[in-house]
């Protein structure tokens, strides 16, 4: 008779601890990152938007203050700007608040002033300056923009190629 055999246990090799969950974290991390400069680029876009957008409301409003020529002054031979044309109901303030109420953001009239010549009568200049308030739809960083632009514009007679001040 033979004797009973042992019976051994196999050994197995042994395995690493399993990473549970690491993946789940990392996708976690990720989508926050990824949606945090996802709103960075969306709050970028908004104030270079509103930047431009405030240029062109400046340079718009100082050339309708330019365009505006006093006809008294012209018909004695001297060409110059109409003294209430960056007033309240003058071109360029007319042209801010429409522009204001047209596109949907607020728009201020920080200054618009005439350049003068020697004698202090106005001039052939206008510099207009505006300020923009623009809600972002991303309200974490800043729900509110303010930016500011300032633009200059003057008469000039002549050609394209040969402009001078009038």
């Amino acid at each position: 008779m033979r004797a009973p055999r042992q019976l051994t246990r196999r050994r197995l090799p042994r395995r690493r601890p399993a990473d549970r969950g690491s993946v789940s974290l990392w996708l976690v991390i990720f989508t926050f990152v990824t949606l945090a400069l996802l709103i960075l680029v969306v709050d970028g876009g908004q104030v270079i938007e509103a930047k431009s957008r405030a240029a062109d409301i400046a340079e718009q409003a100082a050339r309708a203050a330019a365009d505006d020529i006093n006809p008294a002054a012209l018909r004695a031979g001297q060409v110059s700007i109409e003294p209430n044309a960056c007033d309240p109901g003058g071109p360029a303030y007319a042209l801010i608040t429409t522009y204001g109420k047209g596109v949907g953001v607020t728009v201020s009239n920080l200054s618009c002033q005439l350049g003068t010549d020697a004698a202090g009568d106005p001039d052939v200049t206008a510099q207009v300056q505006v300020q923009i308030h623009i809600t972002i739809p991303a309200p974490l960083f800043r729900p509110v923009v303010t930016v500011q632009a300032a633009e200059t514009a003057y008469l000039a007679c002549g050609t394209a190629a040969a402009r001078t001040a009038c």
